[in-house]
């Protein structure tokens, strides 16, 4: 009976994360990041510059680059596919919904590089506290850090840094220079969330 209950809260406590979670991200790229062009780290950062490049919509470009990878999962690492997959679509969800925020609001973009950051980076770090996933690029690192001797924080960092290099020529230099400034305030909202000192 113990048993059931906790796993009855186990997973009620992870629906409530992922909405949660969601909403964050949801908020951080369609508020703050998408209307200044910016970019983020990730597979989100590489759908956001699908979504600079042809127009495809923010959540339906995040969603196709990491298909891919939750292929992956579903036959190498099922015990991460679930509940990633369910971030992942709810992460789409939200995106797609809070579209109609993007543009409406007149931050400076200094404040818009800090708060997008913010609110991503604890979005994400809310479900990577529960071992819950809206992002395909730390399985991968985890893919390649098995395979060769490689910390996969230098591995995220080096993806990371890619992506970035990709999104340059899309964005500017202008708003390359602000994405760092989101990218270090998301990094440090994911550290500061999966500290074990932070949520019990």
């Amino acid at each position: 009976m113990n048993n059931f209950l906790y796993r009855v809260r186990t997973i009620f406590t992870r629906a409530i994360v992922i909405f949660c979670g969601s909403l964050l991200i949801g908020l951080g790229l369609n508020g703050f990041i998408a209307p200044h062009h910016l970019l983020d780290g990730g597979l989100i950062g590489l759908g956001l510059v699908i979504y600079y490049m042809i127009g495809l919509p923010i959540g339906i470009s995040i969603l196709l680059v990491n298909i891919p990878v939750f292929i992956y999962a579903f036959f190498y690492h099922r015990k991460h596919f679930f509940y990633g997959s369910i971030g992942l679509l709810f992460s789409f969800f939200m995106t797609e919904k809070l579209n109609v925020i993007g543009g409406n609001m007149e931050i400076p973009l200094l404040f818009s590089s800090i708060i997008g950051g913010v609110l991503t980076g604890m979005g994400i770090g809310l479900m990577l506290r529960y071992e819950v996933s809206s992002d395909g690029l730390d399985l991968i690192a985890l893919i390649i850090s098995a395979k060769w001797p490689i910390n996969i924080g230098l591995v995220i960092f080096l993806l990371d840094s890619l992506i970035m290099l990709i999104g340059l020529h899309i964005v500017g230099f202008t708003a390359f220079c602000y994405s760092m400034i989101v990218i270090m305030m998301s990094s440090f909202m994911i550290i500061t969330f999966t500290s074990k000192k932070w949520i019990p």
